[in-house]
């Protein structure tokens, strides 16, 4: 086993930060007088084997569900405008698409109508989207602002948020997990594991049968890692202002 422990007490400035709340006037995607209007939006795809799922605004949550026979998709919209009756004639025309290519993988995104007045073109609409499985051998996942939660399933999973957390639980696939602001936590995972934020903790406990490398990066929060009994190999962990836990599980 070899470790590789880095902290500093000066932190890195945090990549992502939400202009809306500046104190300027005339910004782009910065609402103003809005009301908004919400629906709900789904669909089944049948022989999924993996997902992409590219969310604009919103939370992300995929659910293994040993029962389902289809992939069910669902999306939680809500959309502004200035008036309700624009806010609601927004959420009807937006779509929810799942298109299935020849080897199984569903690429899932939710459009939204195109905004006519300039000052409201920023992200104001969202959609938490929801996934519920049986199976899926690889998982991908890219939102702005919003968490990510993945459940049981298996293969690559590419997971990436501007502003949110990331949780994982009983993953069996190398982990690659992004956030620019939220906390990285992972329990009976696989490795490898890459998880790196710019501001929140790391917490990742691997499963007993868990062999790989670790890298863990986080700007500003303390590191907890968990090696299985049998683990072996490298560990790489960092953070500019916190603590770094590396422990065995006990036997």
């Amino acid at each position: 086993m070899n470790l590789r422990i880095s902290t500093a007490s000066i932190l890195r400035p945090v990549r992502n930060l939400l202009l809306c709340a500046l104190p300027i006037v005339g910004l782009a995607g910065c609402a103003i007088n809005q009301v908004s209007s919400k629906g709900e939006l789904s669909q089944a795809v049948a022989d999924a084997k993996s997902v992409v799922v590219a969310g604009e605004n919103g939370s992300v949550e995929l659910i293994r569900d040993p029962a389902a026979t289809t992939m069910q998709i669902s999306a939680a919209i809500r959309c502004s405008a200035d008036t309700e009756e624009n806010a609601a004639a927004r959420v009807k025309a937006t779509k929810l698409t799942a298109e299935r290519d020849a080897s199984g993988k569903v690429r899932i995104a939710v459009e939204f109508p195109q905004r006519e007045q300039m000052y409201m073109t920023g992200s104001s609409d969202s959609a938490n989207i929801v996934i519920r499985a049986a199976n899926l051998d690889g998982v991908e996942v890219s939102t702005s602002n919003g968490g990510i939660t993945v459940g049981a399933f298996a293969g690559p999973a590419k997971l990436e948020t501007s502003n949110g957390s990331i949780e994982l639980k009983d993953y069996a696939g190398p982990i690659d997990a992004r956030s620019s602001n939220g906390a990285i936590l992972a329990s009976g995972v696989l490795a490898p594991v890459v998880a790196d934020t710019s501001n929140g903790r790391i917490e990742i406990v691997l499963a007993p049968q868990a062999q790989g490398n670790l890298v863990l990066d986080t700007s500003n929060g303390s590191v907890l890692l968990e090696l299985g009994e049998g683990w072996q190999g490298t560990v790489t962990a960092d953070t500019s202002n916190g603590r770094v836990t590396v422990r065995s599980a006990k036997k």
